[in-house]
This record gives C-alpha cells, structure tokens and sequence, in this order.
C-alpha cells in the first residue's frame, strides 16, 4: 500500500517539474525530448528483468498501436495540456481515462459495467468539472495555474490525452494477459511512439501549436531527466511491486490519489493553498474511481 502511494506521489513530482519546462518549450517538443530519456531507462529495466523473453514477434503491431495511441497521441496531448492550463486540472482531466476505459472494455472484451461503475463515472465527471473551474489563478501560484490561451482548448487537449491513454492501455491489455511482461511491453510501446514523434516533428509542433523555438536551458535536460526517471521509472516500477504484493483493488485506488497529493505539494512550491473547490474535486475523482475499481 505504501508502494502504491508513493507511485502516485512520484507521478505527481513529475508533474511539478514538468511543469515550467513544458510551458516554455511547448507539450510536444517537451515530450518528443523527454520520450528519448523514457525509452532509454524502459529499455534498460526491460533488460536487466529479462522482460524481452515474454515477447512474441507476432505481438509487436498490437503493441505499436497501443505505443501510437497511448503515448504519440496520449502523452503529446497532456503536455500540450499542461502546457497549457496547467499541471493541476490536467492531471484531474487525466483522470477521464479510468471511465473511458472502463466503457471500453465493456464494449470491446464484454466485460461488465456495473451500476456503481456509473457512479464512479459521474463523482470523476462532477469533481473533474469542479476542480478545472475552481482554481487558483493567484499570480504567485505562476506555471502550475496560470491559463495560457483558451481553457476549452486545454481541455481539449487534456481529453485527448486521457482518450489516448485509455486506448493505448486497452489495445496492450490483450498481450499482457497473455503473459508478457510488463517493463517489456512498456519500452517496445515507448520506443515505438518516441520514433514516430521525431519522424514528425513539424508536424505535431503545428498541430499543438508548439513553435516557439525557445532554447533549452542548461537545467532542462536534469528536469526532463528527473520527469522521466521519477515518472516512468520510479512510478512504474513502485506500481509493479504493489500489484504484485498487494490486493489489486487497493493498489489500484491508492495509486490513483495523484490528483489530491499534488495539492499539497502544488501548496509547498508556491506557497499558496489551493481554494476548498480544488480539493473537494480532486477527493470526488479519487472515490469515483474506487467506485469503478
């Protein structure tokens, strides 16, 4: 359990540092940059756990569809997101992929969608929508509230995101239960996605309207690093130990807490206290997808 909390909280901390960076330089060529980092470390955990053994050759379109899906469509549009409208309502509007999935694995594998999977569908709607328009945008609070552009065209783009993040989980869902192992699966989808990003980078730099050509600066490589490692390393690696030790439903609502511990540590940075809404929003997404567990 206490894995499972931390994953949440490492997922959070990537977050805060990619929050200034991904402003400056836009979603996309922060993730097109940041990917590259995320390969390189999945492949390493892949190796060294033996996970490229459980592949099948045969597997390899399913897993670039769901790579395509999840991470060049999914991850390019929350970073244009946070970009955007910030780390904090993104990460509420992520939280869309847990009914987004949910609905389609009743369509796709026929699994069953129970009433309170209903429930929990509407607590994530209601809190997303409460937290995304009460929030904080006190000038101190600077990179993590501040909206930039049109707050529909964010949420837009953090909808695809959460679209793409539960597609890209389903299209792998089929060869994981198979048996493959998860670290492989993970870096064969990164490294996949990571390709296509620098094959079209004009591209998805007009698309997301992320053409500032701003330089990087000497800490933005560290940042990206650190959001990388944290993230898709730490994050990942805490999830696995604590499905693989603990009762799967727990773990699973425990490490969805990421929307109300980036509160307080949102709080921490800026010394500024998030509005009572904020809270109240980030606590109904947390119990609506216990709900959907």
């Amino acid at each position: 359990q206490l894995a499972a909390l931390l994953a949440a909280t490492s997922w959070a901390l990537s977050s805060l540092i990619a929050a200034e960076p991904s402003r400056r330089l836009g979603g996309a060529r922060f993730c097109r940059i940041r990917m590259l980092y995320v390969s390189v470390m999945l492949m390493i955990a892949a190796t060294i756990t033996d996970g490229w053994s459980t592949l099948n050759f045969s597997d390899t379109a399913l897993i670039a569809v769901s790579g395509l899906i999840g991470i060049f469509v999914g991850d390019v549009a929350l970073f244009t997101a946070m970009a955007r409208i910030g780390p904090r309502r993104t990460g509420m509007l992520f939280t869309l992929n847990a009914p987004m999935a949910a609905i389609g694995g009743a369509i796709f594998f026929e699994e069953r969608l129970s009433a309170s999977s209903f429930g929990g569908s509407t607590l994530i709607l209601l809190g997303i929508t409460l937290a995304v328009i009460y929030g904080n945008p006190s000038e101190e609070t600077g990179v993590f509230e501040r909206i930039q552009g049109s707050l529909f065209v964010g949420i837009f783009w953090a909808t695809i995101g959460a679209l793409g993040q539960a597609g890209g989980a389903l299209a792998a869902k089929p060869i994981l239960d198979d048996g493959a192992d998860t670290l492989a699966v993970a870096a064969l989808r990164a490294v996949i996605a990571t390709a296509a990003m620098w094959a079209l980078p004009n591209q998805t730099d007009k698309l997301t309207r992320s053409v500032d050509k701003t330089p990087l600066l000497r800490l933005d490589q560290l940042k990206l690093a650190s959001s990388a490692l944290i993230a898709m390393v730490c994050g990942m690696t805490l999830l696995l130990y604590a499905l693989a030790n603990g009762d799967t439903g727990i773990v699973s609502i425990l490490s969805a807490t990421t929307p109300v511990l980036l509160l307080p540590l949102q709080s921490l940075v800026t010394k500024k206290m998030p509005v009572p809404f904020a809270w109240f929003g980030a606590i109904l997404t947390v119990i609506g997808t216990s709900l959907l567990i």
